[in-house]
């Protein structure tokens, strides 16, 4: 990866104002951007969007900053400007909410990540004030900890020609519980490629095929549970979030049967948004789930277990069996099927 061109810019609303920043120390802020850049370009995004077509300003800004290398500076000062304001419009309107859009960083970045391919990235990050622990020196700083606050990524590619497409365009927000709509949807101009709905069920879809069918067959008991588990989160309101669907719903789930790998399946599971379209957060619309609680098991050709519900601890409930003989099979704990089954056995002897 190439850093070809980048700028900083503080945007201040309290004092209504953008200004250029320069760090003395430019190793560190090299590193620092590298970082970012480095993260950014790397992360999936949560969501893609394409440029809203009634809406040019922001397009037209970026065609400029990529066409025109002399103008860059330029153009870094004008989206810094409409940030401005976008936030101070926005600010005012959620003055009663008691929430205040913090100053920060506006970074703009072209890279070349190979021979053909480059990203335009613009970054807000939060901005700090701190003393230097061996100097006791006051000094304007970028934060080291949470560097990310929202992101940009705009994916290009050359051809032979010299000719550019304008490939995914990617968000990132570090805030997951409010994404701010002023940054995407104002600020960017952009409009979401996939619905809340066509997200819900692509993505359900998605893990119902790749990731719980194939282990219908050869792990019966986690394949119920791990269905169980995956349309209670899609059926409760909220976000959809792939990393946490990932790691909290799968990742922490002790399978029965040893020989199942949780690993192989988170694998899975994070190829799937590129696989299949769609989005790595979203909000939920539970209504599109239509599957319940509820399967089939076929114990003999004329014998089928139908599970209603979720069942909390299935292993204290169904339990495998094998007699002396190798004869294999199930017992349920009831008190019911206990009485039915008793009964049974009295009838027979009685014979």
């Amino acid at each position: 990866m190439n850093v070809l061109y980048y700028q900083l810019l503080k945007i201040d609303n309290s004092s209504d104002s953008v200004s250029v920043e320069n760090f003395a120390n430019a190793q560190n802020i090299n590193d620092y951007i590298m970082d970012l850049i480095t993260i950014c370009s790397g992360n999936a995004g949560d969501r893609e969007y394409s440029f809203n077509p009634t809406l040019s300003t922001t397009k037209n800004h970026i065609i400029n900053f990529i066409e025109n290398e002399d103008n860059r500076d330029e153009v870094c000062n004008t989206l810094a400007q409409k940030l401005l304001a976008v936030e101070k419009e926005t600010q005012q309107r959620i003055a009663h909410l008691n929430n205040e859009i913090p100053k920060g960083i506006l970074l703009l970045a072209y890279t070349q990540m190979t021979e053909s391919e480059y990203k335009v990235l613009i970054t807000k990050a939060d901005y700090t004030e701190f003393l230097e622990e061996l100097s006791g020196e006051k000094k304007s700083g970028l934060p080291t900890k949470k560097k990310i606050f929202k992101s940009f990524i705009l994916n290009i590619s050359f051809d032979d020609n010299g000719n550019y497409y304008i490939g995914r365009i990617i968000t990132y927000d570090a805030n997951t519980s409010t994404k701010a709509v002023y940054w995407w949807k104002t600020f960017l101009e952009l409009n979401e490629l996939r619905d809340d709905k066509r997200n819900t069920l692509t993505a359900y879809q998605a893990i119902k095929n790749d990731i719980l069918e194939p282990i219908r067959k050869k792990h019966k008991q986690d394949y119920l549970c791990l269905r169980n588990l995956t349309i209670a989160y899609f059926r409760s309101d909220g976000e959809f979030n792939l990393d946490h669907y990932k790691d909290s719903i799968i990742g922490s789930y002790n399978p029965f049967d040893a020989n199942l790998d949780i690993d192989v399946l988170k694998n899975k599971i994070a190829s799937l948004p590129r696989k299949h379209n769609f989005d790595n957060v979203f909000n939920k619309t539970p209504d599109e789930i239509k599957d319940k609680f509820k399967d089939v098991i076929t114990l003999t050709p004329e014998i089928d277990l139908k599970i209603k519900q979720d069942i909390t601890h299935l292993d204290r409930v169904i339990k495998a069996k094998e007699d002396d003989e190798g004869n294999k099979y199930i017992m349920i704990r009831s008190d019911v099927g206990f009485e039915y089954a008793e009964g049974l056995s009295n009838h027979n002897g009685n014979e």
